[in-house]
């Protein structure tokens, strides 16, 4: 259809397509001047219009123009250039296609209609990485499985229908993998598409295009994903997963992935975008190519969290943003092999655990983690000693071959007794691990329920029940889902678990404890040999104070990995103190007696409280208080 609009030169900034009432802006950046926006209209029966840039609406290689008085009923939109369909690459929306249909970049059309939107006045609830708990989970992957009962699967609305769950788990803090628009099967053009953009990830041209589920590859970064919506607007019902989570009190943070092919001046923009627009809580940044202060120094960033590879902390506050806590955190990616290691027995562990217990920063927090999107499930990494990722087409080359796992006796499913409770036990014992430590912890989804990937360490292409939560295993393990639930409710209860700063390690308050100290076979001499598989630390709470500003109580954590029983040494408690078992890993402990020593079973935790010998609760501690009994 020949042009019918009027056009006249514009600015190139916003980049790519946008509506403003019955004008249309377009700025596209294109080496060939033979170029311009195709509109469509949603009339029955209508031609596509191809509106071409004049030589007056180019400044360098980016032409830019006004497209006048443009009828509602031209709702989509793309470049082009010569023969060829380009997609626009800033678009903010783009028509939905059937999730796992191939495609190619230049097919993704942008919507030009945006819908208003009403928050409801709710606004970021900025928790601080020390009170958070962080949940990652695959958009689609977390609700498709039938058995999650939720009315729209597989979606963002389908997370809505389960933040009662999240929350009752103890969940503050959501974390999506990519949940921004990009193309699961990407169909290899000839060559470089006409943006200069190669395709898919894991295809080689001529192949066959290979589903990239969890999508780390070069996105549309300025759109929700559309097949990860219920219905026709992405734009709406991303935007309500935002605002359920905020009138919930808990936050929602985005992965994003930026290849070496994406320019770092890029990368700004769109996180400012999604601030904006969609009132995100932050950022995990996936890449390795950009300068961070770039986006530390944002203005417009400056309150959100955001996560990275690694920030160097400092003695001082940090750019907090003027926060009153800590907003950058480095995603702590020795942890899960410390925290595995540790579980399976290995020598030389012991000092890195304890740096694990205590690992905390000044200016910058750490998250933990015992497992992720890649690598072994919680229930694998105690089910097998070997990947298993056949269904993957690559002859289970793909996948890392480091897992630190243990099978505890048998590969794969088991129906010996004994080997079932094992497992079950180091299931606990590193959940523990994780919820004790001081760092952010984050669990991936369904590990709370002892999901299985049969030993996939590398899903990647499964759209399947491979990596789909099944919620029928909730059902399964129950008691399972208790011992989680009930550990990051004593963590929440007990801010000593969970320090704003780091420990000293000495008695700066004169309490008679310093605020940690670590413990053997002897109080306050932990032996960090590396045929050492258990140790003792004692927390102080006095050092820290819970939201009605009083002092936690004192705690005892004991670890014991090895594969028989030991002693640890208990410290000694104020006149009118005694322990009392507040929680362990452990079927059935014995009633604990009173002593010196604390008899520790093979592969347990057990966690000690000081109460009152009289049993009327908690005993705090104060500079002043009566230390007769040392």
């Amino acid at each position: 259809m020949n042009n019918p609009f009027t056009t006249k030169p514009s600015t190139p900034y916003p980049a790519g397509i946008r509506r403003q009432g019955r004008q249309i802006h377009a700025s596209f950046a294109s080496e060939t001047a033979d170029c311009g926006v195709i509109l469509r209209s949603t009339r029955a029966g209508a031609e596509a219009v191809r509106v071409p840039f004049e030589e007056s609406c180019r400044l360098g290689s980016v032409y830019s123009m006004v497209i006048e008085n443009v009828p509602a009923e031209y709702q989509t939109a793309s470049f082009y250039q010569g023969e060829n369909e380009a997609a626009d690459r800033y678009g903010v929306q783009y028509v939905s296609h059937p999730y796992g249909e191939a495609l190619q970049a230049s097919q993704m059309e942008s919507v030009l209609t945006q819908k208003p939107f009403d928050w409801e006045g709710t606004k970021c609830p900025r928790v601080s990485f020390s009170q958070a708990v962080f949940y990652g989970l695959h958009v689609r992957g977390f609700t498709k499985h039938f058995s999650s009962g939720v009315r729209h699967k597989g979606t963002f609305l389908g997370i809505v229908e389960k933040l009662d769950y999240l929350q009752d788990l103890g969940v503050t803090s959501l974390l999506l993998q990519p949940a921004y628009e990009f193309i699961e099967l990407e169909i290899q053009a000839p060559e470089n598409d006409q943006c200069g953009h190669s395709a898919g990830a894991y295809q080689q041209k001529g192949e066959k295009p290979v589903l990239n589920y969890w999508g780390y590859k070069e996105g549309f970064y300025y759109a929700p994903k559309a097949s990860y919506a219920a219905g026709r607007d992405a734009v709406t019902e991303f935007k309500t997963l935002v605002k359920e989570c905020h009138l919930r009190g808990m936050e929602l943070l985005m992965q994003f992935y930026f290849p070496h092919m994406v320019n770092e001046c890029d990368i700004r923009p769109v996180l400012e975008y999604w601030t904006m627009e969609y009132q995100v809580d932050g950022f995990q940044i996936l890449a390795d190519h950009i300068n961070m202060e770039l986006i530390l120094n944002d203005p417009l960033l400056s309150d959100g969290k955001l996560i990275y590879y690694g920030f160097a902390d400092s003695n001082g506050n940090g750019r907090t943003g003027g926060l009153s806590f800590k907003r950058l955190c480095a995603f702590n990616e020795s942890a899960m092999n410390v925290y595995r290691r540790f579980l399976k027995g290995d020598e030389h562990t012991v000092g890195e655990m304890m740096d694990m217990i205590r690992r905390n920063g000044r200016s910058v927090a750490y998250m933990n983690s015992i497992a992720d999107y890649s690598g072994f499930r919680v229930h694998d990494l105690v089910s097998y000693d070997y990947k298993h990722n056949e269904d993957n087409g690559e002859d289970n080359r793909d996948g890392s071959n480091y897992n630190y796992s243990w099978n505890c006796g048998e590969e794969g499913p088991s129906r010996k007794k004994a080997v079932i409770a094992l497992r079950e036990k180091q299931k606990r014992n590193i959940f523990a691990m994780l919820a004790l430590s001081q760092g952010t912890p984050y669990l991936f989804m369904g590990d709370e329920m002892s999901r299985t990937q049969k030993g996939n360490n590398n899903p990647y292409n499964q759209d399947n029940e491979t990596s789909w939560v099944n919620w029928r295993d909730l059902k399964k393990n129950t008691d399972f889902y208790q011992f989680v639930k009930d550990l990051f409710a004593f963590r929440r209860k007990h801010p000593i678990l969970h320090m704003e700063q780091p420990f000293t390690g000495a008695d700066v308050r004169g309490l008679g404890y310093p605020d940690i100290s670590f413990h053997g076979m002897e109080a306050y001499m932990a032996s960090t040999e590396p045929v050492s598989r258990e140790f003792g630390v004692l927390l102080c709470g006095a050092y820290a104070q819970n939201e009605a500003g009083e002092a936690d109580s004192l705690l005892f954590i004991a670890f014991n990995m090895h594969w028989r029983d030991h002693e640890c040494a208990l410290p000694l408690l104020r006149k009118g103190m005694k322990w009392q078992i507040a929680l362990t890993t452990q079927p059935d402990p014995d009633e604990l007696k009173p002593g010196k020593t604390l008899t520790l079973p093979a592969r347990t935790v057990y966690v000690l409280e000081a109460v009152s010998e009289n049993g009327d609760g908690q005993v705090k501690l104060s500079a002043d208080a009566d230390r007769t009994g040392f």
